[in-house]
Order: C-alpha cells, then structure tokens, then sequence
C-alpha cells in the first residue's frame, strides 16, 4: 500500500507538472505556425494537454492545465500576440470552449479514477475473506493446541489493512465500557460522523465489532480509525464477515481452546 501510495503521489505530481508547465510549453512550440494554422486546432492541440494531464493527475491537474492552457492560447496564440485581449469573437469562442471542456474532462477523469479505485478496494476486500479461509482450512484440528491463536492474529491483521486501523485488538467477554457497535449491514451506531469524498470516517475512540459463535457474542474487536483515512460501506461489511470467520473458527474450536484465548489474554493484560 505505502509503495502504491508513493505512485500515485508521483503520477499526480507529473499531472500537475504537465497541467502547470506542458500546456505552456505547446503554446510556445506553436507559435511558429500560429498563422499557418486555424485557430481553432491550436485549440484542440492544447486540449489534448488538458487530457493528458487529467488522466496523469486527476481534476486538479485537469483544473490547472485548462486554465494555463486556455491563457497561453490567448497570450501566444490569438491576435493581438503576447496580450490577453483578444480581438476575435471566435478566439473568444474557442478560449472558451477549451476552458469548458478541460474542466469537463478533468471531471470525467477524476469520476473514472475513482471507480477504478474503489474496484481496486473492492477486490482487495474480497481476497482478505478467502485468505482467512484459507488459513482455517489449513490449520488443521483448531481443538489443537495454538492454532487458534494464528487465526486470531491473521484476522487482526487483516481487518487493520483493510480499516488503515491505528490499533485493532480483540477483548473477550464481559466488556469493559460501552463503544459505538459496527452493524452487520456496515453502519455504525453513532450519533457523530465524519466524512470525506471517499466515505465515513471510523471513530478515533473506537468501535466495536462484535464476533459471535451461535448468535452469541464472545469477543469483539477493538478498531481505532485514522481521522484522516475513510472507509467504504463495502469495507466495513467485509470488516463483519472477517469477524464471523473468526466466530466459525471459534465454534469449530470449541470452548475449552476459547477458554485458553481468555486465560491469555487476561494474563498479558495483568502484566
């Protein structure tokens, strides 16, 4: 995720680079041919710019570019040269339709990156689930001693990817004070919520995510959000399945090797 992340800054920055610099940059190869050609391809030209741009960095880049491309066709390109007045009602008409349409693409691109991404998080949801079934299915008998334990900790670690969690632990009942309860249909029963463009923003005081073995509930997880990340809906229901694995193992363990879990756990908690 870190190395992903770090692409993906860089590419923005190359699409605002390209937005800021490239769109300039066009204006100023073409100005040779200026009166050569129409006007209205010097346009296009500098448009592709803005698409390039937006695909590279998204809308901000898309923004950046459709302005600088859209002044830098004025200034080169459009008589009087090296001024912002222009003296042509089509110059006018095209300077604003290639303002109209690198904002419209920069939109569309943005959309589009952001679809992929949630497909991207989605599918990334949905390995983390068959990774913990495969990590039941071959554990072997859970009634043996410390399989369960494995279990337990790979279902952590994957709820903490998966949430961009601070901190994730698994407390055991009877529970110590009262937190916000992460439903089975992915809401959180709280009365405050951030949000961002991406989704809800879990709690930095935590939540609860119960694991239940018959409908009972015997454990819960802990989960410390990060103010600055959000969670999709889709995410937070994956969260719940990952737990009801963790209640399957449980049951398939049986209570005695449930027992020990507690045992330890309120062992490290004295120490």
């Amino acid at each position: 995720m870190g190395a992903r992340a770090q692409w993906l800054d860089g590419r923005r920055f190359v699409g605002l680079a390209l937005g800021g610099l490239g769109a300039l940059l066009v204006a100023l190869v073409l100005v040779p041919f200026r009166d050569d050609i129409d006007n209205a391809n010097l346009a296009l030209l500098l448009v592709l710019v803005v698409v390039v741009a937006a695909v590279l960095g998204g809308s901000g880049a898309a923004v950046v570019a459709a302005i600088t491309a859209t002044m830098a066709f004025d200034f080169f390109l459009t008589k009087p040269y090296t001024s912002m007045r222009i003296d042509s009602a089509d110059d006018i008409e095209a300077a604003i339709i290639m303002l109209a349409v690198g904002l419209v693409v920069g939109a569309v691109a943005s959309r589009g990156r952001r679809f992929r991404r949630e497909r991207e998080r989605a599918a990334d949801a949905i390995a983390r689930v068959h990774r913990i079934a495969a990590c039941i299915a071959e554990s072997g008998p859970l009634e043996s001693e410390r399989r369960l334990d494995g279990i337990v900790e790979a279902v952590r670690t994957e709820l903490t990817a998966l949430l961009r969690l601070r901190d994730c632990h698994l407390e055991y009942a009877p529970f110590q004070w009262p937190l916000p309860r992460l439903e089975r249909s992915g809401t959180i029963e709280t009365s405050e919520h951030a949000y961002t463009g991406d989704g809800f923003v879990l709690p930095e005081w935590g939540v609860q995510l119960p694991v239940l073995t018959a409908g009972r509930e015997v454990a819960r997880f802990v989960l410390m959000g990060d103010p600055d990340v959000a969670v999709t809906l889709e995410e937070r229901v994956v969260a719940v399945a990952l737990a009801d694995q963790l209640g399957s193992a449980f049951s398939m363990a049986g209570p005695s090797e449930v027992e020990r879990l507690e045992r330890d756990a309120a062992s490290d908690e004295a120490t």
